[in-house]
């Protein structure tokens, strides 16, 4: 046990945080390239200011031959990743294929999905839900309901994704976290912490203590929603056993913990991996099967 993981976990949050996202961005992209249906395009959010939101658009082999409506996954990218990432580092498309869904990758830069403390031209979280969303349902046959619309995402997009389960239920069937950064919004202490990380956690959710931290807190957040006796998402939580970020690695068990208490639908598996793409790459494979499980017009031919 090293004693600066116990007693400074912030400072080895963010030293993980920036060595993983570092490696991440260095790795080659081995054998996996993003198909040519898969659309780029870009939205000119109103919650940015109207600035740019890029995303990718991954639409099932049958969209421009058939009039059927499809169900939705966002899935979200990890700190130092882009819109591109799951369609060039997994094999998202060969699994996909396997199932009848319209897949956007949105990329979200390292703000965390989140409203910024110090930036009213940077609020993510209303980007994703309130631009996004519509504009996806507009523009392409999809099945614009909580039945038919699922999120995901890895490390940074793990908590995404369950923030805006337990925030925004009424959008959700499904919800899945890869390797979630459950932790980030609590940690306290950003003082000293290694740049860029530091600097950026505290743009985005402010001081210790503050409102967006709270608005951030996935624990609080379930609090919340069960207090209201809210219909929740199914939530998927996996973490790799061997993940190098202990925030990581000891707050997801913590979460699962939490939602048995609860009693929310889920499911928690730790299984042999770390924090890389080869153990996102197998998660994604093993969600998708089970979402369409919760959300069976995936499978309908």
């Amino acid at each position: 046990m090293r004693p600066s993981l116990r007693f400074f976990p912030a400072l080895a949050l963010c030293l993980a945080i920036v060595q993983t996202a570092t490696a991440q961005r260095r790795a080659p992209l081995s054998k996996f390239q993003a198909p040519p249906e898969a659309l780029r395009e870009v939205l000119q959010a109103p919650s940015l200011g109207g600035g740019p939101l890029p995303y990718r658009v991954l639409l099932p082999s049958d969209y421009g031959r058939s009039v059927r409506r499809y169900p939705v996954l966002y899935l979200l990218h990890g700190y130092g990743g882009d819109e591109s990432d799951w369609l060039t580092r997994t094999n998202l498309a060969e699994y996909a294929a396997r199932h009848r869904l319209i897949i956007v990758t949105p990329g979200a830069g390292n703000n965390w999905y989140a409203n910024s403390a110090s930036d009213a031209n940077a609020r993510y979280e209303d980007a994703i839900v309130r631009d996004l969303i519509p504009h996806i349902d507009r523009r392409y046959r999809t099945i614009a309901s909580y039945h038919g619309r699922a999120i995901a995402g890895l490390s940074m997009g793990g908590l995404g994704a369950m923030k805006f389960a337990l925030r925004y239920p009424q959008l959700f069937a499904f919800a899945a976290s890869f390797s979630g950064a459950f932790d980030v919004p609590r940690t306290g202490g950003l003082s000293g912490e290694p740049a860029p990380l530091g600097q950026s956690l505290l743009r985005i959710f402010g001081p210790k203590d503050s409102d967006v931290r709270r608005a951030n807190d996935l624990f609080a957040l379930l609090d919340r929603v069960q207090s209201e006796r809210t219909r929740l998402p199914y939530l998927y939580v996996a973490t790799g056993t061997n993940d190098p970020l202990p925030s990581v690695r000891e707050s997801n068990p913590r979460f699962a913990d939490a939602l048995r208490a609860k009693g929310v639908a889920y499911e928690y598996h730790e299984r042999p991996g770390t924090h890389d793409w080869k153990f996102w790459d197998t998660e994604i494979r093993f969600a998708l099967e089970r979402m369409s499980e919760i959300i069976p017009q995936m499978r309908e031919r």
